[in-house]
């Protein structure tokens, strides 16, 4: 593994840990007594200097309240959106041009729902109870799909045999966007990043209002500005 990807991997470990605790609104000193470690030790990791081995990590993850597989998606999830994880739906050849799948993600009976662009033969619909879980069924679905289409004679786009392709997220709801974000960036951070009160952005995660297209937009652009300011930040 190049030297690089894994010092970005384990900064991205850390910052996953920090947001964990954060969450459960505990300091350092806090993590550091129920694992028994100095708290310099929790900032080393947290700041992703300092690697964790398996049997730390569900040591670490039970004083989260965290299962090891829950902090492992999350884990997955970040490092798939950060590039950082090989993409294992293809291989793109070097000279080929990546095409855009859009995907249209909304919100309804407490699942994510999702439909596939227009690009892509037949109407593929996708439900799921995470985004992580949603990311994964779009990935190994569309595969088996195309696979059974050509096998049945389908004229399929070469690029699509090929595999070279990407997703791209369409959020249709204030919702399904900020529930796909939510397990990641507090809404306390979203409503300083857009201006939106916090209590208007948990009705709108709960679905007790509606938010208006700007709205939406002022949500989205919040989370990638956030995304920015975390990718930025250097050790």
């Amino acid at each position: 593994m190049k030297k690089k990807i894994y010092k970005d991997r384990r900064k991205y470990v850390g910052i996953l840990l920090q947001i964990e605790r954060e969450c459960l609104k505990l300091d350092q000193k806090d993590i550091a007594q129920m694992l028994g470690v100095r708290q310099e030790w929790i900032s080393k990791i947290e700041v992703g200097t300092r690697r964790l081995d398996v049997i730390e990590l569900i040591d670490y993850c039970e004083a989260l309240n965290l299962t090891l597989t829950e902090f492992a998606a999350k884990i997955e999830s970040r490092l798939f959106a950060e590039r950082l994880l090989p993409r294992r739906r293809r291989q793109i050849k070097e000279s080929g041009e990546t095409k855009k799948i859009r995907v249209d993600v909304s919100w309804c009976e407490n699942k994510f729902s999702a439909s596939l662009g227009v690009n892509v033969p037949g109407i593929r619909v996708f439900a799921a109870d995470t985004f992580v879980d949603l990311q994964i069924d779009l990935e190994e679905s569309l595969a088996f799909h195309i696979e059974r289409l050509v096998a049945n004679g389908n004229e399929v786009p070469q690029w699509l045999k090929n595999k070279e392709y990407e997703f791209e997220y369409k959020f249709l709801d204030a919702q399904s966007l900020l529930n796909a974000y939510s397990p990641y960036i507090f809404l306390a951070a979203i409503s300083r990043a857009s201006g939106i009160n916090q209590n208007q952005l948990s009705q709108y995660a709960n679905g007790l209002k509606k938010a208006r297209p700007y709205q939406l937009k002022r949500i989205m652009d919040a989370i990638h500005q956030i995304g920015n300011e975390l990718t930025s930040a250097v050790v």
